[in-house]
């Protein structure tokens, strides 16, 4: 498991707008990511051990380009 804290720029802090923003953009485009946390600002990976390299990639493709079309 990996998990990815989302914050407001220049502060600490949680920003859950963000974090729904990019789970919703990551659904769209096929990928499935968990939100969770006190705040809803955290996002939780759970890739398979046997994940491929070339999937690996391809999801966190995906979740870079959703995090940076919604910052």
């Amino acid at each position: 498991m990996l998990a990815i804290e989302l914050v407001q720029a220049g502060s600490k802090e949680p920003n859950a707008e963000l974090t729904k923003a990019v789970a919703a953009a990551c659904l769209q485009e096929g990928v499935i990511i968990l939100t969770c946390g006190t705040y809803g600002n955290v996002i939780r990976l759970l890739p398979p051990l046997v994940i491929s390299d070339e999937l690996l990639l391809d999801g966190l493709e995906v979740l870079a380009a959703a995090i940076k079309a919604n910052a």
